[in-house]
C-alpha cells in the first residue's frame, strides 16, 4: 500500500493537485466569502446578485469544461492550461478591483473559463498512467486538493480582510500567479500522434458518452443539492446563528478538515473493497446532518453537523470519481471528465439561484431541507443499483496504459 501511495503522488502528480489547490484557493476565496460578504455587505448589492453572480461563473465553468477537455487531449495540457489561466487571471482583477456589478460579473464568468480548464487537465495528469485499483485513492487526492483549498481559502480570506482588504486581494493575484507558473512546470506537453485525431475524434466521444448516460442524472443531483446551500451558508451562519467571521472560519475549518482529512484513506479503502458501501453511506450521513445545521441553533449541535456533513464528502467524492474513472477509456479521459464535470457545473450553476429564491420565498431552514431530501434519495437510488456490474466489460476491453 505504501508503494502505491509512492507511485500514485509522485513529484509531479503532487505539484499538479497543488496548481489545483491554490486555484481552489482563490475560488473559495470568491465564493465563500468575497460574494456574499464583499458584494453584498461592503458594495451593497442583493442576495439574489449573489446567486447570480455565483451562477455566471458557474455556467462558463460549466459550458467550458467539455470543450477544454477535449482540447487536453488533442493539444496537451500545458498549452490550454496556461491560455484559459491567463484569461481566468484578468476576471480576477476585474472582481477585485472594479465596484460596478457587470463588470463583476464579467470577472466570475471569465474566472470560471480558467476553472474549466484546470480540472480535466488536473485529473488527467493524476491518474495518467495509473492502473484501476488506484484510481479511488488518486481521486482522493484531487478531492483533498479541492477541498483544502476552497477551505483555506474562505478561512484565510476571512482573516485577511478584518485586517487589510486590499492586503487580501493582491494575494489572490500571486497565488494565481504562482498556480500559473507551477502549471507551465508540471502539466504534461505533447505534439500530436498517430492516431490521437482519431481517438478524440468528436463521434467517438459522443459514443463514449451516450454508454454511460445512466451516471449523467446522479451527477447533475448531487451537485445541486451542494449548490443549493452555497449562497446561504454564509448567510444562515450571520444572520440566523449570529456568528462572527472567526467562528465562522472556525465552522468551515471543521467540516473541511473531515473531509481532508479522510479523503486519501478512504480512496484506498474503496481501492481495496469496491465504491458501494461507501458512496451510499455518504449520502446517509450528508443527508442525516443537514436538518441538523439548518434545525438546530445551538452552535455545539451544528459543529456536530458540520464535521458529520464533511465526512459524508469525503466517503462520496472518491467512491464517485472512481466509478467514472473507471467508466471511461485513458485515451480520452480529459474529454470525458469535462464531459461529467459539464454536468456537474450545471447542477451548481442552477443551484445557487434556487437557493436565494427558497430563503427569500420559504425561509432560511428551506435550502438545507431540500438539499437533505434530495441527499436521501441518492442514497436511496445508489444502494439500489450496481454501477460496478454495468461498466465491468467496459473496463476489460479499455485497460489502463502504463505512463
Amino acid at each position: 500500500m505504501q508503494s502505491t501511495a509512492k507511485t500514485v503522488f509522485g513529484l509531479k502528480r503532487s505539484l499538479a493537485l497543488l496548481v489545483l489547490g491554490l486555484c481552489e484557493f482563490v475560488r473559495g476565496s470568491l465564493i465563500f466569502f468575497i460574494i456574499p460578504m464583499y458584494v453584498h455587505n461592503v458594495l451593497g448589492f442583493s442576495t439574489a446578485a449573489i446567486g447570480y453572480a455565483m451562477a455566471a461563473h458557474y455556467v462558463f465553468d460549466t459550458g467550458l469544461r467539455s470543450p477544454a477537455g477535449w482540447l487536453v487531449d488533442r493539444l496537451g495540457q500545458r498549452k490550454v492550461c496556461l491560455a484559459l489561466l491567463a484569461v481566468a487571471g484578468f476576471g480576477l482583477w476585474l472582481v477585485v478591483s472594479q465596484q460596478v456589478f457587470w463588470l463583476i460579473l464579467v470577472g466570475c464568468a471569465l474566472l470560471g473559463v480558467g476553472m474549466a480548464a484546470i480540472w480535466p487537465a488536473v485529473i488527467a495528469r493524476a491518474t495518467e498512467g495509473l492502473e484501476p485499483d488506484a484510481y479511488a485513492t488518486a481521486m482522493g487526492g484531487v478531492m483533498m486538493a479541492w477541498l483544502l483549498g476552497a477551505g483555506l481559502g474562505a478561512i484565510c480570506m476571512s482573516w485577511l480582510f478584518g485586517v487589510h482588504v486590499q492586503r487580501g486581494f493582491a494575494t489572490l493575484m500571486v497565488l494565481w500567479t504562482c498556480a500559473y507558473v507551477l502549471a507551465m512546470v508540471v502539466m504534461s506537453s505533447w505534439s500530436a500522434r498517430t492516431g490521437l485525431r482519431k481517438r478524440t475524434h468528436l463521434l467517438m466521444v459522443l459514443r463514449e458518452v451516450n454508454s454511460v448516460k445512466v451516471l449523467f442524472p446522479g451527477v447533475f443531483v448531487q451537485t445541486f443539492a451542494i449548490g443549493v446551500l452555497l449562497p446561504v451558508l454564509v448567510l444562515y451562519a450571520r444572520n440566523v446563528l449570529h456568528l462572527d467571521s472567526r467562528m465562522y472560519s472556525y465552522l468551515l475549518l471543521t467540516g473541511g478538515a473531515a473531509a481532508v482529512l479522510l479523503q486519501v484513506p478512504v480512496g484506498r479503502l474503496v481501492d481495496k473493497y469496491g465504491y458501494r458501501a461507501f458512496l451510499v453511506a455518504g449520502f446517509l450521513m450528508a443527508a442525516v446532518s443537514l436538518p441538523i445545521i439548518g434545525g438546530l441553533h445551538q452552535v455545539r449541535g451544528i459543529f456536530f453537523a458540520v464535521v458529520l456533513f464533511g465526512a459524508a464528502y469525503a466517503f462520496i467524492l472518491p467512491s464517485w470519481n472512481a466509478v467514472v474513472a473507471q467508466c471511461i477509456t485513458p485515451q480520452r479521459r480529459a474529454v470525458m471528465f469535462g464531459v461529467f464535470m459539464t454536468v456537474e457545473g450545471l447542477g451548481m450553476a442552477v443551484g445557487p439561484v434556487v437557493g436565494t429564491e427558497m430563503w427569500n420565498a420559504m425561509g432560511p431552514s428551506a435550502p438545507f431541507d431540500v438539499a437533505s431530501i434530495i441527499l436521501f434519495i441518492m442514497s436511496i437510488l445508489y444502494g439500489m443499483m450496481r454501477l460496478d456490474k454495468l461498466f465491468i466489460k467496459r473496463n476489460h476491453q479499455s485497460p489502463s496504459r502504463a505512463s
